[in-house]
């Protein structure tokens, strides 16, 4: 649900400006970013409130402050207000998904981490691929509101789940050997400073991402944001306990594993914007439509997640990840040669390739990249994982959004003198004499009106394939990146235990031993 309303909101902006009475679209793209960045706030946070009072409060907390959110968010009475509501839902959405994966890990031995990862990466890579598409059916079906109403029998029964399932802070310290966060070592200028580093970089990189790169507010909060978290790094390696522990940075499998889940994170998850965007403003066709074309993408996702559980302690993360990532860029080349009638249903193929690629991918990395580090360390480096990703990922949509900015103002110069010479030309050629034929007279408003359209379409349509190219340019160097991860210890011995006809379930080594 948390990642579901990630996506599920963008085809409700258009019903909550006109019922909110939101003066732009600009505007109302806030109920968005609001959840975004609030997510970004709570994250790196999370797994210090885990070992300060336990896995099971931080997730029960997060989920109700996620649930009550939802429901407010459905009866907020005006635009300010939604904004609150949502911010109240994405601190609570943000934390969950930390809690998770640290609970994973910490409970499952190391031979079973691979397929439990890849339970809980079904629904991660379901959720953006059918968000627009369950979006417009209840937008359609209902009205704006329900997108928010549907999480909240789910999140009363989840909590009460919680409530009887999960165990005590007590019983996990004993289990787990989990370092207890007292007031005395308590890093609250770590937790300022993460808080509001991470959140003005997001924003400052997601303004960027509209605004360009060289905006004064855009700069304004990068130098502010960078400035707060480097402050926030040389604090973090002082103190006793840190909020996030950068001296996790020191194990190799721990910095291999992130530095290919960030150049994922950028190339691939900042392209899926591109496609939507592709089928929407160029092709006019409906964000529900849109979004039914990626269902194929996310479908063949879940499968290969469920397939690369399965075989993680037989291949490996270093192969599987390699080949996924592969398969990611070759599916890349479908993207690079897209005309304007090019349709959804005609690049299925090239979905379904690309998805295999990112669930063969996505679990070996999150898996290898905690598989040295300690049950005690568990939370903080999933939050750790959790956050950096995110900014990579803001990064990715923000380089891969003014790269194609770029190249259409480029193109559209040049296809703009294009068509303006057929206009000149006795008689008009090309679609100049199109848009005069089918709209008559030329000089009047309507003609006007198909040279713009023919200039954005075929404008817009290049960049897309030039970006593209970039795209598959980030890929290929992950790909080769991924030759570098290293193997996972546990399944190395688990093979060996194999061959000598024994059952090993190891300890994952401690940081510092």
């Amino acid at each position: 649900m948390s990642i579901l309303d990630n996506t599920i909101v963008s085809v409700a902006l258009p019903q909550i400006q006109k019922n909110l009475n939101v003066s732009s679209y600009d505007t109302v793209t806030w109920v968005a970013t609001a959840y975004f960045l609030a997510q970004a706030a709570v994250i790196p946070i999370t797994g210090f409130m885990i070992d300060l009072v336990g896995s099971k409060w931080v997730f029960i907390v997060s989920l109700t402050l996620f649930t009550i959110g939802s429901f407010l968010c459905s009866l907020a009475p005006s635009f300010p207000m939604l904004i609150f509501f949502r911010v109240l839902q994405g601190l609570g959405g943000g934390a969950l998904m930390p809690v998770v994966f640290a609970e994973i890990f910490r409970v499952f031995p190391p031979s079973e981490r691979g397929p439990a990862s890849a339970v809980i990466g079904v629904p991660i890579l379901l959720a953006p691929a059918f968000g627009p598409t369950i979006g417009g059916y209840f937008t359609t079906t209902f009205d704006w509101n329900s997108i928010f109403k549907i999480n909240v029998p789910i999140g009363i029964l989840a909590v009460i789940l919680a409530f009887w399932i999960l165990k005590s802070k007590k019983s996990e310290d004993t289990q787990y050997g989990v370092n207890t966060v007292t007031r005395s070592n308590f890093d609250i200028l770590g937790l300022i400073l993460s808080m509001a580093g991470f959140t003005t970089l997001v924003y400052a990189i997601t303004e960027a991402g509209i605004n360009g790169w060289t905006d004064h507010q855009v700069e304004l909060f990068l130098g502010i944001g960078g400035v707060l978290l480097a402050v926030f790094v040389v604090v973090e390696l002082l103190v006793k306990d840190p909020v996030l522990d950068m001296r996790l940075f020191k194990v190799y499998s721990f910095t291999m594993g992130n530095i290919v889940t960030w150049a994922l994170s950028a190339f691939l998850f900042g392209s899926l914007f591109l496609l939507p965007f592709f089928f929407q403003n160029v092709q006019g066709v409906s964000a529900l439509t849109s979004g039914e074309y990626l269902m194929s993408q996310g479908l063949a996702a879940a499968f290969a997640t469920a397939v690369a559980g399965r075989l993680y302690n037989v291949i490996g993360p270093r192969w599987l990840t390699f080949f996924g990532m592969l398969i990611v860029a070759i599916a890349t080349i479908g993207f690079m040669n897209l005309t304007i009638g090019t349709s959804g249903w005609d690049l299925q193929g090239w979905f379904i390739l690309r998805g295999l690629g990112l669930g063969l991918t996505n679990v070996p990395l999150q898996t290898f990249v905690v598989s040295r580090i300690s049950n005690r360390d568990l939370p903080r480096a999933s939050s750790l994982v959790s956050v950096t990703r995110q900014v990579f990922s803001s990064i990715g949509v923000a380089v891969l959004t003014a790269y194609l900015t770029t190249q259409a103002t480029s193109q559209g110069n040049t296809l703009g003198a294009q068509i303006n010479t057929q206009f000149a030309s006795k008689p008009p050629t090309g679609e100049a004499l199109h848009c005069i034929t089918v709209f008559g007279k030329a000089g009047s408003a309507a003609i006007q009106q198909c040279a713009k359209n023919y200039v954005f379409q075929n404008a817009t349509t290049t960049a897309l394939n030039e970006t593209f190219t970039f795209v598959l340019i980030g890929c290929l160097a992950a790909t080769l990146i991924a030759l570098f991860i290293g193997k996972d210890p546990n399944v190395e011995l688990a093979k060996d235990a194999r061959k000598r006809g024994e059952t090993v379930e190891s300890r994952p080594a401690m940081i510092g031993e």
